[in-house]
């Protein structure tokens, strides 16, 4: 009985099926279905968790650049006493 075959009989879905067929090479027909299903769960778990992670890192923002738009230091504050005076506005 094919690999493939032993899933459906397992009552894998088609889905899953085809991930587990990905990893095919890594069955051995000794080794029990439920064994090869735990690790194909285990091992699509872990490339997902590295994609993700992966994916994450490319959206991180660098906060640096943030401030960019103030040119110097003199400029951010002046930019802090505008602030400062509304703040003290609001509180009367």
């Amino acid at each position: 009985m094919s690999l493939k075959q032993k899933l459906i009989d397992f009552g894998c879905g088609p889905e899953f099926v085809d991930i587990a067929m990905g990893f095919s090479k890594y069955y051995k027909p000794a080794l029990d279905i439920e064994a090869f299903i735990e690790f194909v769960e285990d091992e699509f778990a872990r490339i997902e968790a590295e994609e993700a992670k992966a994916k994450l890192e490319e959206e991180s923002v660098d906060a640096t650049e943030l401030f960019d738009e103030f040119e110097s230091e003199d400029e951010f504050d002046d930019n802090t006493d505008l602030y400062s005076e509304y703040a003290a506005d609001e509180e009367e």
